[in-house]
């Protein structure tokens, strides 16, 4: 069987590779009674899942499980997948409330919802597959900018209350709202993503009755109190959402997440504009009433709330409000007469002449100049024009994709499409959109009175970055050395095979990358060789320390060892024994361990009048008669108690092996003298 990840070939039925130590995919061991199927709870890049999936990259992991970057292969499309993790793949019941709930989480057509596809089964192992939004989360837009804007936020709130409002027609709400499950693609739309919870409010409910589902951190009180939710529970979650946007923080933060989900149930929330006074008044209102704890109290649907925050917008000074990037009029009128610069140009001539004489209108012509033939057009106006003509020319870059710097003898000049009037003459151009595309250089020339134009495609760059722990290991792409880590190094292609090396006690990394265009950051740490270090002792049932921590009882073999250990072996009645080992191959070690002779001390007791004496906690006896008892070496409690005359009197004492003393209390006073006998 080969190694999807490093393509050693192994035996075959062999459940992991015996060289990098990958987990095979959906592996059968069959013998003549049954078949076991492995749960897949990882994919690698570079695999093939199911057939048909392309791993391109993981793009996050939550509380259902990992999600993947997939191509298609079937449609040569690229999708996202979600592996259900194994704890809940296991549960029949929680499956068949995925299978119910996709059904109206599929009928969800909208441009503010992320399409669901399908759930599928690869051997015991469950994913979903649903729409790929390239982009960002809300929750890593917010990381990177801090708090948002007003205008910025009711942007994304209004198409978060658009997307739910389609599904609550429907009657399926999302009970999972946070900033997670709301992605922004490149254009700025957002998508509601992850309906995988969601829950029809027409179909049977086969959630379990008192079961929480949702996030702690973003979930209503009902369902907190695991009551039954509707579509004002997703209201709920977008007043969170819409505090954290503007506030950089959560309204109730806890240790744990039955103590967030308390706090949801019992406590009133802040004012948002306690952390940030740049909020309007009224949209701080808004949010509080989307976190009322009486779900009557809220807004009561999603077009509710959805026309509160128009009036927002509305209101607000039009510098705040946040304007998505659109192309205007006028650049769509210069696309337009890209094609025709030369007829333009003379268009532009022919107005400025016609012009001339249509104002200066009929002059007399004197009697000299009768007899002259006159120019049908006078010759100064054109002079001038054709002055103005001729001193400039046009630059114009375009780039597919749009976006491009564009660097005009080494000064940044601006962004393709780009269109700059220039004087004539030969310019040395450079366009870069670092990271994700290589840099072009060009000369260009402009001409008086002319446009030059070009059209470039920018070619996808693809930079590769490995650091390493420990640093100072060799590289290897494709079989080529690079250099050694921390190295960064640019590729032409989107895939590499990269070997990491080095020597001596460091295993090495042999992996398949698939690269995206710019920057790609590979961190790995490199692990030892280990051995095995199996201890005996005689007597067996000894207390086994490695570098100070418990690894168990004697006899016992430990693995993952390397390096110098200190080892320490406690057995009670013998000997402690100490030891240091190097570990560079497998070791077995023996110990005899020495039973160690206890001399004890003793100790005389009498008391007057009478009293219950205990010794450590434990009874010995009334006093009188004298009582004597041996004890170990090291201090004593000792405890004198009457009940006839209600007093207790305690005395520490410190005893030696082989020691004897006498302690005589007089219970009355509480006076006691300790007396050392030969």
């Amino acid at each position: 069987m080969k190694c999807p990840k490093c393509g050693f070939e192994n035996l075959p039925n062999s459940c992991f590779c015996n060289k990098c130590g990958t987990k095979f995919h959906s592996l059968e061991i069959s013998s003549s009674t049954e078949t076991i199927l492995a749960q897949i709870d990882e994919l690698a890049i570079g695999s093939t899942f199911a057939g048909r999936y392309t791993v391109i990259e993981e793009l996050g992991r939550g509380g259902m499980g990992k999600i993947y970057k997939v191509l298609d292969k079937e449609i040569n499309e690229k999708v996202a997948l979600k592996l259900l993790k194994s704890e809940i793949a296991a549960d029949s019941q929680t499956i068949d409330r995925f299978r119910n709930e996709l059904k109206f989480a599929r009928r969800i057509s909208h441009k503010n919802v992320c399409r669901m596809y399908d759930l599928s089964k690869e051997g015991v192992t469950y994913f979903f597959t649903m729409e790929y939004v390239p982009g960002e989360d809300l929750r890593s837009t917010m990381k990177r900018a801090g708090p948002l804007s007003a205008g910025k936020a009711l942007f994304i709130a209004k198409q978060i209350c658009e997307g739910l409002a389609a599904a609550h027609q429907l009657g399926v709400i999302h009970r999972d709202l946070k900033p997670q499950n709301i992605m922004i693609d490149r254009e700025g739309n957002v998508r509601i993503m992850d309906f995988g919870i969601a829950r029809s409010t027409q179909a049977k409910d086969i959630t379990h009755s008192g079961m929480m589902i949702g996030t702690p951190i973003y979930m209503s009180p009902e369902q907190a109190a695991a009551e039954k939710t509707d579509s004002r529970s997703d209201i709920y979650s977008i007043g969170i959402i819409l505090f954290e946007m503007v506030t950089g923080r959560l309204p109730f933060e806890g240790d744990t997440p039955l103590g967030i989900a308390l706090k949801h149930k019992t406590e009133l929330p802040p004012d948002p504009r306690d952390f940030n006074a740049q909020i309007p008044e009224v949209l701080s209102t808004t949010i509080l009433k989307c976190l009322k704890k009486n779900k009557e109290e809220r807004y009561q649907s999603a077009n509710e709330l959805l026309a509160e925050l128009n009036n927002i917008e509305s209101a607000i000074p039009t510098t705040d409000r946040f304007l998505p990037k659109r192309t205007t009029p006028l650049k769509t009128l210069k696309r337009l007469f890209r094609p025709l610069p030369v007829l333009g140009t003379l268009l532009l001539i022919a107005l400025i002449i016609g012009g001339y004489f249509y104002f200066r209108g009929p002059q007399p012509i004197k009697e000299k100049e009768k007899a002259k033939v006159l120019p049908a057009i006078p010759s100064q106006p054109v002079q001038k024009a054709e002055v103005l003509a001729s001193k400039y020319g046009n630059l114009e870059i375009n780039s597919v994709p749009q976006g491009a710097e564009v660097y005009i003898n080494n000064k940044r000049e601006g962004i393709t499409p780009f269109n700059r009037e220039l004087s004539p003459g030969g310019y040395q151009i450079k366009l870069r959109k670092y990271p994700d595309y290589k840099e072009i250089t060009d000369v260009l020339s402009v001409s008086s009175g002319a446009i030059s134009s070009k059209n470039y495609n920018l070619s996808p760059a693809y930079f590769l970055k490995i650091e390493t722990m420990p640093e100072e290991a060799d590289v290897r792409i494709d079989g080529n050395y690079k250099g050694k880590t921390p190295i960064q190094i640019e590729l032409s292609w989107d895939t590499c095979r990269l070997k990491i090396e080095k020597g001596g006690d460091w295993l090495s990394i042999d992996e398949e990358l698939v690269l995206k265009p710019g920057l790609n950051l590979i961190k790995r740490s490199l692990n030892r060789r280990t051995y095995s270090l199996s201890i005996e002792t005689n007597p067996p049932g000894a207390r086994v320390f490695i570098r100070g921590k418990k690894v168990g009882t004697s006899p016992l073999k430990i693995l993952d060892l390397f390096g110098d250990c200190n080892i320490k072996i406690e057995k009670d009645g013998y000997k402690t024994v100490e030891d240091s080992i190097m570990i560079n191959n497998d070791i077995e070690s023996r110990y005899e361990l020495i039973k160690v002779e206890v001399i004890l001390g003793k100790i005389r007791l009498t008391a007057l009048p009478f009293a219950d004496v205990f010794i450590d906690g434990k009874p010995i006896g009334e006093v009188p008669p004298i009582k004597n008892q041996e004890v170990e070496e090291g201090k004593h409690t000792i405890e004198f108690i009457s009940a006839k005359i209600n007093k207790k009197h305690t005395v520490e004492v410190e005893i030696k092996a082989g020691e004897n003393i006498e302690i005589r209390m007089n219970m009355g006073t509480g006076a006691y003298k300790i007396v050392k006998i030969d």
